[in-house]
């Protein structure tokens, strides 16, 4: 063999080997050291892929029986809160078992009914103030709530929590009152007689033995009545139970497109109208009128040219002006102002005058309109067909105010409309917007203005001209003419024994005492007596008290066992992601931990080859040493 000193292979090779080993040995100790066989993603970059997926997978997991508990515990709140209720309706049930025996008075059983307002009132209390992490649970408000109870998007759970107040626990399902044409709604079962006394004054004309009459539900029958003020006693005979606000109204079924079919027409007088003032009431009845006051707030003479012929209503009353009278016309004892009650209840157009006077007008609808008055839980849906019968002969002369229509302007303050719109101005003007507004204008030979919906509410402004009503004296009489609607399938399940209410009649206008005859939602089963004819306050109201208490104790019973079934479901889930993410972990460690034994085999030899690596690179660098000897 040869000697060279110049390239040392040995030395060489023995250093490559060296750094090699001192690598793997490094490698070996970071490791040992962190516990993970991937520390970086160069140790194996697809495993590190699939233990980071999976990591996020088992933390997501560890979030979603977090938030499985948390249900659980909303679920426990609102079950123990409900379980106090239950304890209170038990409570109530055993007071009304008392009042209903015979042996107790008038006062002990005034008592007894005092004691559960106050049961009522903790009832409500628990209903209003239960709540988790800042969110009441019982006021009927924690409805359709997801939780997530999954590692990945849309893996959830809804659960809801009805109402337990006491506005809706205890319904009672009542009898379903059908009237076809010319026949009034039966509703005489569905409510409880009692005697209530209206504090009333300043309305006269009505005599003892009239009846009101609300929309053809019901007949209350006036026993007594004062005059010119003082205190009312009306006997209800029979009649409809429910806290009625205003702006509240009753939904007709309407399934079809037809038109509705109106009644038979009855109709009757009241006379002897002099005498009228700013501020004074009218009071109108009839044969089957409705008992109403109505404020006037104008009351001037005509000086200029006026004509109207617009349906104007609320609740179910259309006051139709058809007379047409020439500027500077005087009304005397002669003439007369018709108005015509029509018992139709579709959505209100509002008809608002220049002064800002609105009533509503139903006379509007076109084609198509949807009815739906009352809820959805009820079914009470309809359609209707509903022929334009508004019209207003348009006048000349400059408009007083901006003329609108749903908020829309159609015309501005100041500008002139000629004699019956001859020009087509105002029409064209409305036309023009229709997109906005859902209106349309037509114009007939005679100037008569003919306006049009599709279907939506109309709301109009600046319609009726102001501009004269002076000198003149409104007498003569006022004719009543009232058209029933034929009621189709008017029902409810949610009909109370809440008793009579007393009320103030002396300050509220015509459009005021009309609209709180309306029933809107014909809905809470009211647990509640809150008037002078209360549940316990007789034998059978204390017998109708226990079965609202037992109807409101199943439903009460009804909504914990949904949640029970909730809170099973959210246990088997939270077993089921534990076990998951148990799994998950185990597969994240099989890549991402080290195998001590195995990593530990590999760092003793790699230790070792280190070692004899030294031995091997300094026994390379002795070699050349022996050149030396051929020199000596």
């Amino acid at each position: 063999m040869g000697f060279r000193i110049n390239t040392n292979i040995g030395a060489i090779n023995a250093h490559r080997l060296g750094v090699a080993n001192n690598s793997s040995l490094d490698s070996s100790l970071e490791k040992l050291s962190s516990g993970l066989r991937i520390n970086k993603a160069a140790d194996d970059s697809s495993g590190l892929a699939i233990a980071d997926s999976l990591r996020s997978q088992s933390s997501s997991l560890g979030q979603a029986i977090a938030n499985a508990n948390d249900a659980m515990g909303i679920i426990q709140t609102a079950d123990k809160a409900m379980d106090e209720q239950v304890k209170i309706l038990d409570t109530i049930k055993m007071k009304a078992i008392q009042a209903a025996s015979d042996n107790q008075s008038n006062e002990s059983r005034n008592a007894i009914q005092k004691d559960v307002n106050r049961l009522l009132e903790q009832l409500d209390n628990i209903a209003n103030t239960t709540s988790f992490n800042g969110r009441n649970l019982l006021d009927g408000k924690f409805s359709n709530k997801e939780f997530q109870i999954g590692a990945y998007s849309n893996q959830t759970l809804a659960a809801s929590i009805g109402n337990t107040s006491t506005t809706v626990t205890g319904n009672i399902t009542t009898k379903t009152a059908i009237a076809q044409l010319g026949n009034s709604a039966d509703l005489s079962e569905v409510a409880k007689k009692g005697t209530n006394t209206l504090t009333s004054s300043g309305i006269d004309g009505v005599a003892v033995g009239d009846t009101i009459r609300i929309d053809g539900v019901g007949d209350y029958k006036i026993s007594a009545i004062v005059a010119s003020g003082g205190d009312t006693t009306l006997t209800f005979e029979t009649g409809l139970e429910k806290d009625l606000e205003v702006g509240q109204k009753i939904a007709l079924v309407k399934t079809t497109q037809e038109q509705i079919n109106m009644a038979e027409m009855k109709a009757g007088t009241l006379t002897d109208m002099t005498g009228l003032a700013v501020g004074d009431k009218l009071v109108a009845t009839g044969t089957d009128g409705s008992l109403t006051t109505h404020t006037i707030t104008s009351l001037d003479s005509t000086t200029g040219a006026i004509g109207f012929d617009a349906a104007v209503a609320a609740d179910a009353t259309n006051l139709r002006m058809s007379e047409r009278k020439a500027l500077g016309t005087v009304y005397s004892g002669s003439d007369y102002i018709q108005l015509t009650v029509e018992g139709v209840k579709l959505p209100g157009v509002q008809l608002t005058d220049a002064n800002g006077n609105g009533v509503v007008n139903t006379g509007l609808g076109a084609a198509a309109a949807q009815v739906n008055l009352g809820t959805a839980e009820h079914g009470i849906k309809a359609n209707a067909v509903v022929e334009a019968n508004s019209e207003t002969k348009v006048m000349g002369g400059d408009i007083a105010q901006d003329i609108k229509v749903n908020g829309v302007v159609i015309l501005g303050a100041g500008d002139n409309i000629k004699e019956s719109d001859t020009d087509n101005k105002l029409v064209n003007a409305i036309n023009s917007k229709s997109n906005e507004t859902g209106v349309t204008a037509s114009l007939e030979a005679d100037g008569t203005l003919t306006l049009v919906s599709d279907g939506r509410a109309m709301n109009l402004q600046g319609f009726t001209n102001t501009a004269g009503i002076n000198d003149g004296v409104i007498a003569g009489h006022i004719e009543f003419t009232r058209n029933n609607l034929g009621l189709m399938n008017v029902s409810s399940e949610h009909f109370t024994d809440e008793g009579l209410n007393t009320a103030n009649a002396a300050a509220k206008t015509l459009d005021e005492i009309v609209t709180a005859h309306q029933l809107n939602e014909i809905a809470t089963g009211r647990m509640r007596d809150g008037d002078p004819v209360g549940l316990l306050r007789t034998r059978e109201g204390a017998m109708r008290a226990m079965d609202l208490t037992e109807a409101a104790t199943r439903e009460l019973d009804s909504v914990r066992a949904d949640l029970g079934s909730v809170q099973n479901q959210l246990t088997v889930t939270v077993n089921n992601i534990s076990v998951t993410q148990v799994n998950v972990k185990a597969a994240e460690s099989q890549i991402r931990d080290v195998d001590f034994a195995k990593e530990s085999a590999e760092f003793s030899k790699f230790n070792i080859l280190a070692q004899s690596g030294s031995y091997a690179m300094s026994q390379a660098n002795t070699i050349q040493q022996n050149v030396m000897r051929l020199l000596q």
